[in-house]
């Protein structure tokens, strides 16, 4: 039966845009009038001609819909779960009714229509508005102190209120209270306690984000935070670059990379003794074997930036090398002895053009690509990973060069190997 309903229905369906234009373009006011009795709908298609011919049983919010049926000249008002839609008497006929699904979130979720009379009465048709659960990107910054702001990216952050989005790490909900703010992309909230840690998730009404692999407050593979008992290598970096500003410090101690121009270029550096970070294990308590516990091959690289004035050339370079080792990678560009030292580039600074942060930025590379040589040529990996070493410098690789030396400010914390 409802197949024979449709079979009759489309040759009047093609004929509608043809007449809808005319009836538009022509002045024919109080041509519309409304009916008494129910209206009935026998399907709902998109508005658009190339896709008329495909029923509907959702759709999603602002998307533009016609219903098909009869007397829906009767229809008053037409609700999406408990969002009113916006009607327009032009585009209303005894069986066609255009309308955009309402771009406003409902609270309460029916997956109908209502269909609402001049006279009150009412009648429902299944249709979903399909919303999306949240998605989950990344975290600015995965270690903020207590009552800090923890910035979440991602999409589908939506919520007619706070009370209805709730934010976990771990088992802990954050309050409601504690939601500073959210938008579609954007969500905000403050820190718990740095004890409080464990993966992210983020439900609303519409579903759930799923755990994040980032765990918050991660305290995994910790290489060092630059506290009490760090010693550098080679006198890198110098006692006065570890520091704790109140004004500027994220979680205690951390390294200031500063005070020398860097100059663009294929073999140039930032200089040895300003942007250069050496960190040897058997100085710092692993006399043998690697940093870490996790397999290199799985593993991932992470650290804590904020960066004051602007980046603009050479890429920072890490490098993980055996204790007792030379700082070979700072010279190594492919063709001296320690030429095929891998390591890894990070230049944040390419595509943009500059680079600065707002506040602190947690930054992942993954062991998978400490790959390189000074040139940027694949090398085998490294089999060694008991000390570490980072420089901003270039030796040898176009690519990296930069157009414009610059004087950035680079402050660094919690460099860790996480699993």
């Amino acid at each position: 039966m409802k197949n024979n309903i449709i079979n009759k229905l489309l040759p009047l369906l093609f004929l509608l845009p043809v007449t809808f234009v005319t009836s538009c373009t022509e002045e024919t006011p109080g041509k519309y009038e409304t009916t008494d009795g129910l209206p009935t709908v026998y399907y709902i298609r998109y508005q658009n001609k190339d896709l008329e011919e495909q029923l509907l049983t959702g759709a999603q919010m602002n998307e533009n819909i016609v219903l098909i049926g009869d007397n829906l000249t009767s229809i008053q008002e037409v609700w999406f779960n408990n969002v009113k839609a916006v009607l327009n008497i032009n585009f209303i006929t005894k069986n066609t009714l255009f309308v955009n699904v309402p771009n406003d979130l409902p609270s309460v979720l029916t997956n109908k229509i209502y269909l609402v009379t001049g006279k009150k009465d009412t009648v429902a048709y299944d249709f979903e508005v399909r919303i999306p659960a949240p998605k989950f990107t990344k975290m600015k910054c995965e270690q903020v102190p207590e009552g800090g702001e923890v910035v979440v990216e991602g999409d589908y952050f939506l919520a007619t209120d706070p009370s209805l989005i709730h934010v976990l790490v771990g088992d802990y909900e954050i309050p409601t209270s504690d939601i500073i703010r959210f938008e579609k992309t954007t969500l905000a909230f403050k820190s718990p306690a740095m004890d409080i840690r464990g993966p992210l998730e983020i439900k609303t009404v519409y579903g759930s984000s799923g755990r994040s692999k980032d765990v918050f407050h991660d305290d995994r593979g910790l290489l060092t935070g630059f506290e009490e008992g760090f010693v550098a290598g080679w006198g890198r970096p110098s006692a006065a670059r570890i520091q704790n500003d109140p004004a500027l410090a994220l979680t205690g101690n951390y390294c200031r990379l500063d005070g020398k121009q860097i100059d663009s270029g294929t073999w140039s550096s930032g200089g040895e003794d300003y942007y250069t970070i050496n960190f040897w294990g058997e100085d710092n308590g692993v006399p043998t074997g690697n940093f870490f516990p996790s397999d290199p091959a799985t593993s991932t690289l992470k650290f804590e930036v904020n960066v004051l004035e602007p980046w603009t050339a050479l890429p920072m370079i890490f490098c993980f090398f055996g204790q007792g080792g030379m700082q070979d990678y700072l010279w190594a560009d492919g063709t001296s002895a320690g030429g095929g030292q891998p390591r890894a580039f990070w230049a944040p600074w390419k595509g943009p053009g500059s680079y600065v942060t707002d506040g602190w930025e947690t930054i992942s590379i993954p062991l998978s690509d400490f790959k390189y040589n000074g040139y940027g040529v694949e090398v085998p990996y490294a089999t060694a990973y008991g000390a570490l070493g980072l420089s901003i410098h270039n030796r040898g690789s176009e690519y990296y060069a930069g157009e414009m030396a610059c004087n950035p400010v680079i402050l660094i914390d919690n460099i860790r190997v996480i699993p």
